[in-house]
């Protein structure tokens, strides 16, 4: 079973908290508000108050049985980089921290984050390119500049097999799934001889401007 810690539980973090909680992962929530950690109690295996930026603290939790921690400290950018820090400092696996702006991203990366996301900016970003896009039916930023997508298959695609549309070498994109549109079952990593049928969905992988190319 996977274990996480969760640092700031206002709407990002105790959101990330309960979820993680429904997929049966064990997770430890903290803040040093009090309400915000009695709303959770009941929740999850363990909630604490306590102010993270204390490196004692953190050092007590023995930071290296945690597979990840989700750091949130809401428009406190200085406490977020410096539980990052101590985080870093203490063995941590992996860290997961809301950003505020992009300069904080690019400060917390260089503090030691695993991640550094722009919750607000990646919705923005996914709901401006499902609503511009006519094929495009979901659109999911990962790290870096790479984007999963999910469409219908442009009309060029249709019967037509992957090996020759050859999209990787074409378009820098790669089908890692494809939703049947006569079964409804996904086929994950489909073959080269697999041919595309018009109401099939593609999931597809790439950057945002090589998508855009593809699906025209």
């Amino acid at each position: 079973m996977k274990e996480f810690a969760i640092i700031g539980l206002g709407n990002f973090g105790a959101t990330v908290a309960r979820e993680l909680a429904l997929a049966d992962c064990r997770v430890t929530a903290i803040d040093s508000n009090k309400t915000a950690v009695q709303n959770l109690q009941d929740e999850l295996d363990l909630a604490i108050i306590a102010d993270a930026t204390e490196r004692a603290f953190l050092a007590n939790l023995e930071v290296e049985k945690f597979d990840c921690f989700v750091v949130s400290t809401g428009s406190d950018s200085h406490a977020s980089i410096l539980i990052t820090l101590h985080l870093k400092e203490l063995g941590a696996k992996r860290i997961v921290v809301k950003a505020n702006t992009s300069d904080h991203a690019r400060i917390l990366t260089k503090v030691g984050a695993s991640e550094a996301l722009i919750p607000e900016k990646m919705m923005a970003t996914r709901l401006a390119n499902s609503l511009s896009g006519s094929n495009l039916l979901d659109y999911l930023p990962l790290t870096g500049e790479y984007y999963v997508v999910e469409l219908h298959p442009p009309s060029k695609f249709v019967d037509r097999t992957l090996k020759q549309l050859d999209i990787r070498a074409k378009f820098n994109c790669q089908i890692i799934a494809i939703r049947e549109g006569e079964s409804g079952e996904i086929n994950p990593v489909p073959d080269g001889e697999y041919v595309i049928g018009e109401n099939d969905i593609l999931f597809a992988l790439g950057k945002s401007g090589d998508i855009e190319k593809m699906k025209e």
